[in-house]
């Protein structure tokens, strides 16, 4: 592990996920695999072949160039989608009211 650990929870922009498969280091010293990151846990796999284990994010330490991360436009577009769909309420509700 590099000697610049950082914790997963560092900040980044909430409309990115970091992508599963890459070693990290839990608080006690164990290095594991990760297999899936959600909000505020991460599944990890102690050794090849043992049960998966949940785990808080804030437990993992892991080198940060092995990280990597994805931007999830989708989320944005619903926020825009959204926002249309309100604006056109509104314009609907007022031209009603008129």
């Amino acid at each position: 592990m590099a000697t610049n650990r950082k914790s997963t929870e560092k900040t980044r922009p909430q409309d990115d996920e970091i992508l599963p498969d890459f070693e990290a280091e839990v608080d006690d010293g164990r290095r594991v695999w990760v297999t899936a990151v959600l909000e505020r846990t991460a599944v990890i796999e102690p050794a090849p072949g043992e049960p998966k284990v949940l785990v808080n994010r804030r437990r993992l330490f892991v080198d940060p160039n092995s990280l990597r991360v994805r931007h999830l436009a989708s989320k944005e577009a619903a926020r825009r989608g959204r926002e249309a769909a309100r604006q056109l309420r509104l314009q609907e509700q007022q031209s009603s009211a008129a």
